[in-house]
């Protein structure tokens, strides 16, 4: 029996946040998996031996052609046409819609299968512009199989005019044994709080700061701890200063994976809450820091927003409100913080659900059988 070839359309490879498209290539052991990218980094976080960069140096050349690829939106394709007739894949897997689209030329060339998978901002937000409506009349009609991570985004995906037949659910997995193994029993003084995202509108950063000012004047013994750097950093310590709880709050900017681990491990109440921007952009499917939260046994306070719901299960795993009700998100996440009971039976909760449903290697398990499907 062959062992199957899939060569990854990603670029670049990887950034520091895209830990979970790591996870399917490092946890499959039944394919060989190659990547194929424009430019590397954060290579000592995300060590891979089949990476094969267009632009292996950072030169004058390398940014001069990037700069015109992006100008027509595809990628040159001489180097990966070399790479593919001397790796021979069997099946190409767009990570993110515009990998898929930079590539159609090399996919139409070679006609092998083409998997794409969507992320979220491909769903939503490009599909407001007409130039990427077209080109995704276009991917639908060449691609083979495009999976999401949840109903939500499913459906979605369907509106924009991808063939029901051909998208395919397949949950984000984690890794269930690291992130447990994180897990802190020391006793704790203070409740910790995460949240994760200060890029962009939709992860309700403002609301997050706002529910846990409201929260945290009425209970002393908690802090908050935050993840990224971004526009809206400097609107959320003005919401934390104005109402007098910024000292109650840590600032970590972006960390290493292990560090993130680390700082999980401690966390008993993970915020996320996200929201449709102005501008149309969502989550799409899940944020990934919710299913590790899970995975970690940690209760989640989040909101209904696309395919949160398929993963924290309101009233057992987390509590859930409607986006942007700051009376019912703060009064959810006082109910966390004073009951320490409930904490502990939604996180155990939370651990077994994670467990059964959204490992990696469940996910990969998913991922060969389409693979296998196409060869």
């Amino acid at each position: 029996m062959i062992t199957p070839v899939i060569a990854h359309f990603i670029n670049p490879y990887l950034p520091v946040t895209q830990n979970w498209i790591y996870n399917q290539l490092r946890f499959n052991t039944q394919c060989r998996n190659i990547v194929l990218c424009q430019t590397i980094e954060n290579a000592d976080l995300f060590p891979f031996e089949n990476i094969f960069p267009a632009f292996p140096e950072n030169s004058v050349k390398s940014h001069l052609s990037m700069t015109f690829s992006r100008f027509r939106a595809q990628y040159f394709e001489g180097h990966y046409l070399r790479i593919i007739n001397q790796e021979k894949p069997h099946v190409f897997h767009g990570h993110f819609s515009w990998e898929s689209w930079r590539n159609i030329g090399l996919v139409k060339k070679t006609r092998l299968p083409l998997i794409t998978t969507f992320y979220g901002l491909d769903v939503n937000k490009l599909s407001r512009k007409r130039v990427w409506r077209k080109r995704y009349s276009q991917l639908f009609r060449i691609g083979n199989i495009f999976t999401v991570e949840g109903p939500h985004m499913a459906r979605e995906l369907e509106s924009i005019g991808c063939p029901r037949e051909k998208i395919r659910i397949v949950p984000i997995g984690v890794d269930i044994d690291k992130i447990s193994s994180c897990r802190c029993a020391e006793t704790k003084t203070k409740t910790k709080i995460l949240f994760v995202g200060l890029e962009r509108e939709k992860k309700g950063s403002l609301y997050a700061a706002e529910a846990f000012a409201r929260a945290a004047y009425k209970n002393h013994n908690c802090e908050m701890h935050i993840l990224g750097n971004g526009p809206f950093a400097d609107p959320v310590k003005k919401i934390l200063s104005k109402k007098g709880v910024l000292g109650k709050c840590v600032f970590h900017g972006y960390v290493p994976f292990n560090s993130y681990c680390s700082l999980l491990g401690q966390t008993d109440i993970l915020m996320a809450p996200s929201v449709t921007g102005a501008n149309g952009d969502t989550e799409g499917g899940s944020p990934v820091v919710v299913t590790e939260a899970q995975a970690a046994g940690i209760p989640v306070v989040g909101t209904r927003h696309c395919d949160i719901p398929n993963i924290v299960i309101d009233n057992k795993t987390g509590l859930l409100c409607e986006e942007r009700d700051i009376e019912a998100l703060t009064c959810n996440l006082e109910n966390l913080i004073c009951n320490r009971h409930l904490r502990d039976n939604m996180g155990e909760a939370a651990r077994i659900n994670a467990a059964e449903k959204f490992s990696i290697q469940k996910q990969v398990e998913t991922l060969n059988g389409i693979y296998t499907s196409l060869i």
